[in-house]
């Protein structure tokens, strides 16, 4: 498989901050006096908005779920968005995907600002070629808007383009743009969701024999 333009998913995929995450949605339980939920529940948020979650996963109605969003993001920008790791060869990965005429651009559901805040101070921003993200006053759940667009703006068919990503929602985004989608293991998925995924990577350096059939 010969892709020319790679999205990746960003939490769970590029970077694991699941700490950042779990550590903000406590922050904001609890500021809005609510029970603070377990790890393995705390594992769904990511891959869907804030405000899908806190409706999904802790029954907030929508003004509730605005203002847990808000409290969430009150702790994140200063310090959550500081309580990640970028995967093992990951920027390997960016680098010789680049090498072999790859475009590589970000396609998540986590606000712009914050995605490229975090790879300024990671080390990521020059390996990707674009950031496809939503502004902090939308609610998008679904990431094949921002695939397409993304297809769009780097000229590409959707048949050159596969989505990297480590949930079911990438999967099911990947569908709906009518575009492959390369599931990972090591992320966040939980079992069955990359029954549908075109391709599996195990680990890191697996995408890139997926992508080129050859080992990184």
């Amino acid at each position: 498989m010969k892709k020319k333009l790679i999205l990746f998913d960003f939490d769970g995929t590029v970077i694991d901050n699941s700490e950042g995450i779990y550590n903000c949605i406590r922050y904001a339980l609890e500021k809005e006096g609510m029970e603070i939920l377990p790890d393995d529940i705390l594992r769904k948020f990511i891959g869907p908005s804030l405000f899908d979650s806190f409706r999904w996963q802790c029954g907030a109605d929508d003004e509730a779920a605005e203002r847990l969003v808000a409290y969430y993001r009150e702790r994140y920008a200063p310090v959550g968005s500081t309580e990640l790791i970028v995967f093992d060869g990951m920027k390997e990965l960016l680098k010789r995907l680049r090498e072999e005429g790859c475009k590589t651009a970000v396609c998540s559901s986590k606000p712009y600002d914050f995605v490229r805040k975090i790879a300024a101070e990671q080390g990521l921003e020059s390996l990707f070629d674009g950031f496809f993200c939503p502004g902090f006053s939308s609610h998008v759940s679904d990431k094949s808007g921002l695939a397409l667009e993304a297809i769009s703006y780097f000229g590409v068919t959707k048949e050159e383009t596969v989505l990297v990503g480590d949930t079911k929602f990438d999967v099911s985004a990947a569908k709906a743009a009518g575009i492959e989608c390369i599931g990972v293991l090591y992320g966040f998925c939980e079992e069955g969701d990359m029954d549908t995924a075109e391709y599996i990577a195990p680990g890191v350096k697996d995408i890139y024999s997926v992508i080129t059939g050859e080992a990184i």
